[in-house]
């Protein structure tokens, strides 16, 4: 069994319904962009358990689309590679995966343990990942909805 879930870090201003997600730097447009939601915007700890192998990652904050996004690289990157290590933006925490006939190995640089999961598996914590950095953006903040990089990039969820 996979358990999945993201937690917001509670420091994390955007999360607030109260603070409109507008970038002070940037007030001429301040719409959020990538960048924002890569690697400044909407961070939590992510909680992972694969089949009882515990891979959490306690940060300073991890942006959510940003690991969903580093889950969907490294799933399509092992559709033909054997083997991928990707870094999260912000906090440099590497997940190693290596593709089997049947099972996907994953170890990373902060946790001593390995785990593995099925390719199904695997798809389905990508899809899950996403959906969930979408949902939690946008129940923090409806109007996000409309932004077009986190559409487009994290995407919509099917019964949206």
């Amino acid at each position: 069994m996979i358990i999945f879930s993201f937690e917001p870090r509670a420091e994390d201003v955007f999360w607030s319904p109260d603070r409109r997600p507008d970038h002070p730097d940037r007030p001429e447009h301040p719409e959020l962009t990538g960048a924002d939601f890569s690697v400044s915007c909407f961070r939590a700890d992510v909680r992972l358990l694969v089949h009882g192998v515990d891979l959490s990652l306690r940060t300073p904050g991890l942006p959510v689309a940003d690991f969903a996004l580093m889950l969907e690289y490294a799933r399509q990157e092992l559709e033909t590679r054997s083997d991928i290590a990707v870094e999260t933006s912000v906090t440099q925490h590497v997940f190693s995966f290596s593709r089997g006939a049947e099972a996907v190995t994953l170890t990373t640089n902060y946790a001593p343990v390995v785990a593995e999961l099925t390719w199904a598996e695997l798809r389905r914590l990508t899809g899950r990942a996403k959906a969930e950095a979408f949902r939690l953006i946008t129940t923090a903040h409806p109007e996000l909805r409309c932004n077009a990089w986190l559409r487009e990039t994290v995407g919509v969820p099917p019964a949206v």
